[in-house]
């Protein structure tokens, strides 16, 4: 930004940043993420320790962050200084080693080990088995009776686990162990935890890692053939710990955003109950409704990418090594890219969004999360159509990385 107002604008901005990365998760950050967006759309910013930095905040800057090969995970020195001590814990010294950490031929040589496995054609074969488990789990739902029973705990939590192991080949309950875990070691991925979500998160991520680890080398040491052994026998010449990390990431990654999606999915239903309505009676609009869930609520708000050499964003000049923060949640609503983009509305047509990445690190698993939402939010509001909040949700805290719901009471009135 140039200009006599440049310096305070910036200013003004940075005080929006810094309260939206406080501890305590806000309800609704989007009006901050808006502000922030019309102020300065590419933030420098510093915090002690670390590399110049700078936030970025519209679709065409996101985007370009995502895609262009100029631009990678962050490095290991910039792990260093985003979390000193990360080698000190087996579950962060294997998990920085798997691919989401890789850029440019090492990313794409693991990348190939595990997508044959989410390819559209190979994920359609399991819709049979998503409609089996949503099924079950809505029925179990219904034993509460009246409710208020929480959301999150009785469906969103243990879908996205059951669909998960049931591809994995993981037994129930073994699946929903290892779910509560993921979730306690998702904020691994926030920029800006706590001391204590760090130490949550390394428990958690050690008893992850270690059953996971049991699940790929079978009970007695023998290599078991599920999709978790092949893809970590698929790492030639990979240690022990890439191969773990490779397969931590896998159950991790799949794991939270479809969790978070349902949570968030279902409360924005809720809250626009015409939109609600339309879900419910044209089934051909859930592949749309999924779509601008994610769109209007991404589970994951922030993504964190470093330059690897010199490079240009927003017409600035970056030097080599500068972290860059894209702020998901504000591109997906940028009015450039998306007409009116705060409205909440099933039927939109498909608009390009970020939520699951772009370019070479686009989530393997998106389709998968399509047809979860698919599967599951019209056999929710079809079997309790006059499903409600019983009281206010919890979030996620931080939530400035990943967002999502810890709480969602309900009443089932059907």
């Amino acid at each position: 930004m140039t200009g006599p107002n440049a310096g305070s604008a910036d200013a003004e901005a940075l005080r929006i940043f810094l309260r939206l990365i406080r501890p305590t998760p806000l309800a609704d950050p989007y009006p901050l993420y808006t502000r922030l967006r019309d102020t300065a759309p590419f933030l420098p910013i510093r915090f002690p320790g670390m590399p110049v930095g700078y936030l970025v905040s519209t679709f065409a800057g996101c985007s370009r962050l995502l895609r262009d090969p100029g631009f990678g995970p962050p490095t290991r020195a910039h792990l260093d200084a985003l979390r000193p001590g990360w080698r000190d814990n087996a579950f962060t010294r294997c998990l920085y080693r798997s691919m989401v950490f890789l850029a440019g031929p090492g990313h794409r040589k693991r990348r190939q080990v595990a997508s044959p496995y989410f390819t559209t054609r190979q994920i359609s074969t399991f819709r049979g088995e998503l409609s089996q488990i949503a099924d079950m789990l809505v029925d179990r739902l219904a034993e509460h009776g009246r409710g208020p029973v929480d959301l999150m705990e009785h469906l969103a939590l243990p879908f996205a686990s059951l669909s998960l192991g049931r591809l994995l080949s993981i037994g129930d309950d073994e699946a929903i162990r290892l779910g509560r875990l993921a979730r306690q070691a998702g904020s691994v991925f926030e920029q800006f935890a706590t001391a204590e979500q760090h130490r949550v998160v390394a428990q958690a991520g050690d008893e992850l890692a270690a059953r996971l680890a049991v699940i790929v080398a079978g009970p007695r040491g023998e290599a078991e053939d599920n999709l978790l052994a092949r893809v970590a026998a698929g790492h030639a010449g990979a240690d022990e710990q890439e191969r773990l990390g490779a397969v931590v990431l896998l159950f991790g990654a799949g794991f939270d955003s479809p969790a978070s999606m349902v949570g968030l999915g279902t409360k924005l239903l809720l809250d626009h109950p015409e939109q609600a309505r339309l879900v419910t009676d044209q089934a051909d609009l859930a592949p749309r409704a999924v779509q601008e869930i994610l769109r209007y609520e991404p589970p994951v708000q922030l993504v964190v990418r470093a330059a690897l050499g010199p490079a240009e964003l927003e017409g600035t000049q970056i030097p080599a090594g500068s972290m860059i923060f894209g702020l998901i949640a504000a591109a997906n609503r940028d009015p450039a890219q998306v007409k009116e983009p705060e409205v909440f509305d099933v039927t939109r047509d498909r608009v390009p969004s970020l939520s699951f990445g772009a370019g070479p690190h686009y989530c393997l698993g998106a389709y998968l999360a399509i047809i979860q939402g698919e599967v599951l939010f019209p056999r929710l509001l079809r079997r309790f159509p006059g499903l409600r909040q019983a009281g206010p949700p919890v979030y996620r805290a931080p939530g400035s990385t990943l967002r999502g719901l810890e709480y969602l009471p309900l009443f089932l009135d059907s």
